[in-house]
């Protein structure tokens, strides 16, 4: 169980708000909901229930409350014990990112990261896969984590996770809620597109050359630069667009559904992009943590349809 679910689900069940709890864990509410139903999805049981406008714990939800307690506490003190031992790990850690990444996946990464070295400042630039592999290049910054490979051979490259390419509907369509939509029916769709250079995009694209389908025929309604800017603007009905499935579990908005495109495989991997030389001991501390994560097995991205 994740120790951030744990975390929130404590703060709930101690403050009897998730609103509360939020506050307190310095997260927004629909974050704190999202632990809650994971942990809830995870152990297949129902753990808090409202009461006299005040959430409680059920007969589940108090032995898991006793339990996490406990593993926090435990998790807290070889954190710090960590962190005592391995104190000569500090300084800038320089990240480079394109926007599912960077967004989606290095915030969880980072978090634990610095829970063992507290001396570490991670500086991350979120942009587009091109630009994020060419700063790694040309030593701007010290890794990259990226979802299109590319670049020369100074640059060594690490699958870090599996992604997918989704459908992202915006909730007033006919099609909000359908599991999947054939990459046929996207003729005549109002389309949100992604800037050149994004890897979500570039996907797409060698997607549809595998599939042999040339174009789509949507129509192109907008074009933005960021994974949330997509969408803002789907939630707001501007159209559909593609995006991450990191995203469609993470967001915010309440107006976008996520379906599965038949006809393509949209299936893709996730990178961390290093120099061969690393002169960056933070860096090079960091690459090796996230390596030794994937020794334990390789990361899984959640996806949730219904």
């Amino acid at each position: 169980m994740d120790v951030s679910a744990l975390r929130s689900f404590v703060a709930v069940c101690r403050s009897g708000s998730f609103r509360e709890a939020a506050r307190e864990r310095h997260v927004s509410q629909p974050g704190v909901s999202r632990h809650v139903q994971r942990l809830e999805t995870e152990l297949g049981v129902v753990l808090l229930v409202r009461h006299r406008k005040r959430v409680v714990p059920t007969a589940a939800g108090s032995r898991l409350f006793a339990y996490a307690v406990d593993s926090i506490a435990a998790h807290d003190r070889i954190i710090g014990s960590l962190a005592r031992d391995d104190a000569a790990v500090e300084g800038e850690l320089r990240i480079a990112a394109s926007t599912a990444p960077g967004e989606y996946l290095l915030p969880g990464l980072l978090s634990q990261f610095t829970e063992i070295y507290p001396q570490v400042r991670p500086r991350v630039v979120v942009t587009d896969s091109a630009s994020a592999t060419e700063q790694v290049g040309d030593g701007h910054s010290d890794l990259g984590f990226v979802g299109m490979r590319a670049g020369g051979p100074s640059l060594e490259w690490t699958i870090v996770a599996e992604d997918e390419l989704v459908l992202a509907v915006p909730g007033r369509h006919p099609f909000a809620g359908r599991a999947s939509v054939d990459v046929a029916e996207l003729k005549g769709l109002p389309f949100i597109e992604r800037e050149p250079g994004s890897g979500t995009w570039s996907g797409l694209r060698r997607a549809l050359e595998r599939a042999g389908v040339k174009e789509p025929g949507y129509t192109p309604v907008m074009v933005v630069n960021s994974t949330h800017a997509t969408l803002a603007a789907v939630n707001n009905g501007f159209g559909f667009s593609i995006v991450s499935s990191l995203a469609t579990y993470e967001h915010e908005f309440d107006q976008v559904y996520p379906a599965r495109l038949t006809g393509l495989d949209t299936a893709r991997s996730l990178y961390m992009i290093r120099r061969t030389s690393l002169d960056s001991s933070v860096a090079q501390a960091f690459g090796d943590w996230v390596l030794a994560r994937l020794a334990k097995g390789r990361e899984t991205i959640e996806q949730r349809f219904s």
